[in-house]
């Protein structure tokens, strides 16, 4: 058996289209062919989904928090810490009967920056004088509900996770995972 050994730039031609024909056809014959059990999208179900994901964000960021928000900061200073916590529980359970898993949503946003400009030592007094968990927020304790209630839709509410699409052919930005 001979080998060629060439040394860089001594004597190189370029190859031949046939050569070159044959290297690709000889990578692409080593590639698995595609799973029969890949998961399959329906890209209107998918749109469908966006859809509805852009609905609820839109119904959450008109949500409007901000009683909440100086029900928290009222009971920071309260004399009784535990009817500060009762009246912003309240609260809450008004915003979800209204708007459904969408206020929850609104109100961990609210919270990102509930206690962010507070003076830390009160807040450190009101977690210790309050009890862990939530209070009661039933008819007796916050009176009734509100007249309007969340359509089923946003009272069941359930995100399920997009599934990460092929780029298509349509697609003008680049997708970043």
């Amino acid at each position: 058996m001979r080998f060629l050994i060439t040394l860089p730039g001594a004597g190189r031609r370029a190859p031949s289209p046939l050569l070159l024909g044959v290297l690709f056809a000889a990578s692409a014959c080593g590639q698995a062919p595609p799973r029969a059990d890949a998961p399959r999208f329906d890209a209107a179900l998918v749109n469908e989904q966006k859809r509805r994901i852009a609905a609820f964000d839109s119904v959450v960021r008109t949500i409007n928090t901000d009683s909440a928000y100086h029900l928290w900061q009222a009971a920071l200073t309260a004399p009784d810490a535990e009817v500060g916590q009762q009246q912003a529980e309240c609260e809450y359970g008004r915003l979800m009967y209204r708007y459904g898993i969408a206020a929850d949503a609104a109100l961990r946003r609210m919270q990102d920056t509930l206690w962010r400009h507070a003076d830390g030592e009160l807040v450190t007094r009101f977690h210790q004088n309050v009890r862990g968990g939530a209070l009661e927020a039933d008819d007796k304790a916050c009176g009734p509900p509100p007249p309007d209630r969340a359509p089923y839709w946003l009272r069941e509410w359930f995100v399920y996770p997009l599934p990460t699409l092929p780029p298509s052919a349509t697609d003008s930005t680049p997708r970043h995972s």
